[in-house]
């Protein structure tokens, strides 16, 4: 693997881990990877193996095709947000996503309090 490539998967590795808000280490216990491996795996420094990959994938929600080629499969898009982080540019959709539902979430409650002061209002 070229040490791009290398570090576009790590990078995503990366991205997943912190949105969950987890350490390197509890995360490399949940995937069976040693810290240190996964450290040079989210820097690049190492690629990742197929035995890895697989690892990675079958005890998280990460595709083999996000990590490897940056795109999320149609059939694990859930959300609708979902489908707008399908083809955004870049390595982070996870973070984007995170942000894009924080932001949902603060319009949908300023919505509620936008009605909950006109049902004020109109008594």
């Amino acid at each position: 693997m070229s040490k791009s490539l290398n570090e576009a998967i790590g990078g995503r590795v990366r991205a997943y881990r912190e949105s969950l808000g987890m350490s390197r280490e509890a995360f490399s216990e949940q995937i069976g990877l040693s810290p240190q491996f996964l450290a040079e795996a989210e820097n690049g420094k190492k690629g990742l193996s197929a035995e890895s990959i697989y690892k990675i994938c079958s005890t998280s929600e990460l595709s083999a095709d996000y990590l490897v080629l940056g795109k999320l499969k149609k059939d694990k898009l859930k959300d609708p947000l979902d489908h707008v982080l399908q083809d955004m540019p870049g390595d982070y959709s996870v973070q984007y996503a995170q942000v894009l539902r924080v932001v949902n979430e603060m319009v949908l409650e300023a919505q509620k309090d936008g009605a909950r002061a006109k049902m004020k209002e109109d008594e």
